[in-house]
């Protein structure tokens, strides 16, 4: 009875000490498992533990391995596209079409503090340092009012590099944690970064200098509550990748040698000085070398007498293309991208299956679009853009102080997803809208455009095509249900 007492409530007796069995397979000492001994870190220590050599590997794959490469330009490109449209929804519609004309016309090019990129290449190559290297610093330039910018403020992004993981220190009831100093209250102070990238040599760039919090835009992605710095995105992939790559270029290279050489003269018997002469030409071989015939199309060799062609076998390589695939899907798994968008094989994949896979996929793009790049980095461009206007009398807003959250709102339009089946689609859409399901304004802000410019745009399109005496076969006022 003891004994099943015991064994019941977990314990064995098996002549040794009474043990407890652990509650979860995962957490057994077993054979299987007795090698698997991780340590604890916490949320920060696990980031920058070996921040620099996966932030290091992580970019040199992104220069040398098509995967990598190829994976995260998907990433961006889905994520960004060719920019996320930031429409001002202030409840003043004069201040909201000024703000909306002075991004679109004069800031957005000159946004750029180091005069590369127009305000949505920054935002690629922010979300694009994110994903390679786990985070990307954007520094707010305030500009004087004579420095001849449209808006007197730019954006500068810095690398991860440059704001020293490994400087941490405590002084007072102030504390730096991996360059980022906290303030009492353990809320973020200030940025401590090198004036010049450290891997470049420059004068006075190995200097810290210390960077308010309010004029630092820090863009990554946490993976656990507390974490200060970002780590690379490409983490899961890298080993993967790495080894799959070098093995597909030595598959390659075997089958590039073994193709050179179609087969061997044999004979019956021989003696040495048979390796001495070509046995075509009959000339004396240089070196000593095993004599070689070179085979043209369409011609075939005079054998002597005892000799004999043997061919070598043709290199199979039967599963080699399986195995390539389930390699990719790793890689693309762990990069969180459709097989299919990695690797370019749409074989055996119809339209229903496309668009589950496409379904699943923009569903991780969007999470990072509104999670991460909206909040962290393009509503922060925004809010420096609106306040440096104003104070710079580029717009109006004479209860701007008092009443600062209605004049900074904002949507943001990412890019849209084109539809899979058009005709499909926008019926569907269209049924929606006429059932009350949905607005032609939340339809359009979906598709990446703004309702009012359409409604102007189709106005000025029905007066000038009846000035011209033209008619088409549309109509944008009137609708039916044909």
């Amino acid at each position: 009875m003891d004994f099943e007492t015991l064994q019941s409530r977990g314990f064995l007796l098996d002549g040794a000490p009474l043990r407890p069995q652990a509650s979860y397979d995962a957490a057994s000492q077993g054979r299987r498992l007795k090698d698997w001994a991780p340590g604890s870190p916490g949320p920060t220590r696990a980031a920058v533990g070996q921040m620099s050599t996966v932030r290091a590997r992580s970019r040199d794959a992104g220069r040398n391995n098509g995967w990598i490469a190829n994976g995260v330009r998907n990433w961006v490109s889905n994520e960004v596209g060719a920019g996320i449209k930031p429409r001002s929804k202030a409840p003043d519609a004069t201040f909201a079409a000024e703000a909306n004309r002075l991004w679109d016309e004069e800031f957005c090019a000159a946004a750029d503090y180091d005069g590369t990129l127009d305000a949505y290449g920054l935002m690629a190559l922010a979300v694009r340092s994110r994903k390679e290297a786990g985070e990307v610093f954007v520094r707010i330039r305030h500009l004087g009012l004579n420095s001849g910018a449209p808006v007197p403020v730019q954006f500068q992004l810095i690398e991860s590099e440059q704001v020293p993981h490994t400087h941490s220190m405590q002084y007072g009831d102030r504390e730096i944690v991996a360059g980022i100093e906290f303030d009492g209250n353990g809320k973020r102070s200030q940025y401590w970064m090198y004036r010049r990238h450290p891997c470049d040599m420059s004068p006075n760039g190995m200097e810290l200098v210390p960077v308010p919090a309010s004029e630092v835009i820090h863009h990554f992605a946490p993976l656990r509550p507390g974490q200060v710095r970002g780590i690379a995105e490409t983490v899961q992939a890298l080993i993967k990748a790495r080894d799959f790559d070098e093995y597909d270029d030595a598959e390659l290279t075997r089958k590039k040698t073994r193709a050179n050489y179609t087969g061997a003269i044999t004979r019956q018997s021989f003696d040495d000085s048979d390796f001495q002469f070509d046995p075509f030409t009959g000339e004396p071989l240089e070196g000593g070398a095993a004599p070689m015939v070179n085979i043209e199309p369409g011609t075939f060799p005079a054998l002597l007498p005892g000799e004999e062609i043997k061919l070598f076998d043709a290199d199979q390589g039967g599963a080699y293309g399986e195995f390539m695939r389930q390699q990719l899907m790793g890689v693309a798994a762990s990069l969180g991208i459709p097989y299919e968008l990695l690797s370019g094989d749409m074989r055996n994949v119809n339209d229903r299956i496309l668009r589950a896979l496409l379904n699943e996929y923009r569903r991780l793009i969007e999470q990072a679009q509104w999670l991460y790049t909206i909040p962290q980095l393009c509503r922060r461009i925004w809010e420096a853009f609106i306040d440096a206007a104003v104070l710079a009398g580029r717009l109006k807003a004479r209860d701007y102080a008092t009443n600062r959250k209605a004049y900074l709102a904002c949507d943001w339009r990412p890019q849209a997803w084109r539809y899979l089946h058009p005709v499909q689609d926008a019926q569907g859409e269209l049924m929606l809208i006429k059932g009350g399901l949905s607005s032609r304004a939340a339809a359009a802000a979906e598709r990446g455009y703004d309702v009012e410019d359409i409604d102007r745009q189709n106005q000025a399109d029905t007066e000038r095509a009846q000035a011209m005496g033209l008619q088409y076969s549309h109509d944008p006022v009137k609708v039916t249900d044909e």
